[in-house]
């Protein structure tokens, strides 16, 4: 069975990997490559042994390590282990367990938290206000809210969200264990994220040794008191007390070394979306009114923080539907429009064929070409574009791709009657991904061809190294008419095109797309009337090449 790794931390953040038999993890992988220049090029072994999955390090430079230590031995993983490979660090199994953690909920009653010392509801009232009574206190907990607000007020994903919130926690009060529970669509409470520390003391349920998430420990925590937040959409504040009647059934909370314990709702606008859970040992900490004030009002910040990442993406869903429906509008439209032309000359060339007309045939054919040419460069710039891509980094020679592209044109010269020049200076060769550098500047020389005259029109492509800022400079320039002015910041967007019917706003859209997953810039100069000059700029040594998410358009 194939076990899903995800990389949650590095360059490659947010890419997932399907392994079903041995793999390696490494920048010169086939299987789990990775662009991080800390990542040893066969950096760790991973190998399937019955039903056990083993990683093993390859004695790389910076190491291999499991759930934050080093291992010096082949060593079995488990579901939601982390493993860090020089700055990057994967999730085995598909998920962390920062946001998959295993928890014990006690559904039976058997286990006690503690008996109820105090409650508060969780409302927009839900606001702690400095009194002279409450003095540093209160406006330490105004700080805290104002700052996890703030934070949250900018993540858009809801691991995020939570993750942000546990931080804050751990950082504002005592704590030895925090757990964050949503609850699902059934109805059901779904374990998000688990953190304890290391001062907890240890026992068969907690193997951790430092402060981390946890991963495959059990944590029990009561259903009993779930259910009063829950039901009652109440902070609650317990302690180590068996008087409450209501918990009398439990064991002892003295098997799980718990004295003070905090449970508040997330609540939303109109709903119970989750709990947050903490505790610590009474030895250490007795948690306070002002403390449990603080965790209320945090639930009820995090339920709103909650709800606008799931508005968010029900409006980023709506969006992409919206798009792809006007993309498939846009294209349907051209499409029919080239082959309509299709059709009509390949018409023609049947007719001619059968009154074995060739001149006729003759004529009639290079309307066919160019418009099979129309749909083949179409169909590459809607494949370029829309896949999230990660460019094939190569020893790259620009101007042997510059020259290939201006042959590849010469026909389309020869039939405009227009000329175009090259001025090639010598470069140095440069990472890049050949295909993507070769669409890029066929779109740019086709687009100038197109904007010429006939018999007038001028192209000039030149290339050069620009030594101080260690980059080189491609130049595509033509005597055109020009660009007008309020159509510059909008040239390279997506469907928007200055050719009429002929164009299908594409080209220049793809172009920026891998320029930008090149680390480059691509811009343009243009005087109405006069032509325009596309100016492409590629680093040397590219320091941050982005992820597929961030050139990728929904």
């Amino acid at each position: 069975m194939a076990v899903t790794i995800e990389v949650i931390r590095g360059p490659d953040k947010g890419r997932t990997f399907q392994v079903d038999s041995d793999a390696i993890i490494g920048r010169q992988s086939d299987t789990l490559a990775l662009i991080d220049g800390t990542v040893s090029r066969q950096h760790a072994h991973l190998t399937k042994q019955n039903d056990t999955w083993i990683i093993e390090d390859l004695n790389s430079a910076n190491g291999t390590f499991v759930n934050g230590i080093r291992i010096k031995r082949p060593t079995p993983l488990h579901l939601g282990d982390q493993i860090r490979c020089g700055t990057t660090l994967l999730v085995f199994g598909g998920s962390s367990s920062r946001t998959a953690p295993s928890i014990e909920v006690d559904h039976s009653g058997k286990i006690v938290d503690a008996a109820i010392m105090a409650r508060i509801p969780a409302s927009d009232d839900s606001v702690i206000i400095p009194t002279p009574e409450l003095g540093a206190q209160a406006i330490g907990n105004l700080r805290t809210l104002y700052e996890l607000t703030t934070e949250l007020s900018s993540i858009f994903d809801l691991d995020g969200v939570l993750q942000k919130t546990v931080d804050v926690i751990f950082k504002s009060v005592p704590v030895d264990r925090a757990f964050i529970l949503l609850i699902g669509d059934d109805g059901e409470l779904i374990p998000k994220v688990a953190r304890y520390r290391d001062n907890m003391g240890k026992s068969e349920k907690d193997t951790s040794s430092d402060e981390s998430d946890a991963t495959s420990v059990h944590l029990p925590i009561s259903r009993t008191i779930i259910n009063e937040v829950i039901t009652k959409q109440e902070g609650i504040l317990s302690s180590n007390a068996m008087r409450d009647k209501r918990f009398r059934s439990g064991q002892s909370v003295h098997e799980y070394g718990i004295r003070s314990a905090i449970c508040t709702p997330i609540k939303g606008r109109d709903k119970i979306l989750g709990v947050i859970h903490i505790d610590c040992s009474v030895s250490d900490h007795v948690y306070s009114a002002e403390q449990l004030n603080l965790l209320t009002a945090i639930g009820y910040q995090v339920g709103l923080a909650v709800e606008n990442v799931r508005l968010y993406k029900e409006a980023v869903k709506s969006a992409r539907l919206a798009a792809v429906g006007e993309t498939v509008a846009f294209l349907s439209h051209h499409i029919k429009n080239i082959l309509q032309a299709l059709i009509g000359a390949a018409e023609l060339v049947e007719k001619a064929i059968s009154s074995e007309n060739v001149e006729k045939a003759k004529k009639a054919w290079p309307v066919v070409s160019r418009n099979l040419g129309r749909i083949n460069s179409l169909v590459l710039n809607m494949l370029a574009f829309s896949k999230s891509r990660r460019p094939a980094f190569e020893a790259v020679d620009v101007n042997e791709i510059i020259k290939e592209c201006v042959e590849l044109l010469s026909p389309d010269v020869e039939e405009k009657s227009i000329a175009m020049m090259t001025d090639l200076n010598d470069l140095p060769t440069i990472p890049a991904d050949p295909d993507g550098l070769h669409q890029v500047i066929l779109n740019l020389l086709t687009n100038a061809i197109d904007s010429v005259e006939e018999n007038k029109g001028i192209i000039t492509i030149s290339s050069k190294f620009d030594s101080l800022n260690q980059q080189v400079i491609i130049q595509v320039s033509d005597n055109g008419k020009g660009i007008e002015p309020d159509e510059i910041g909008k040239i390279f967007d997506i469907f928007h095109s200055t050719k009429g019917q002929k164009g299908t706003g594409l080209g220049l859209a793809v172009a920026k797309k891998i320029i930008t997953e090149h680390s480059g810039t691509i811009s343009v100069e243009s005087t109405p009337g006069e032509g325009a000059t596309f100016i492409i700029k590629l680093p040397l040594h590219p320091s941050d090449k982005p992820s597929p998410e961030d050139t990728h358009t929904p």
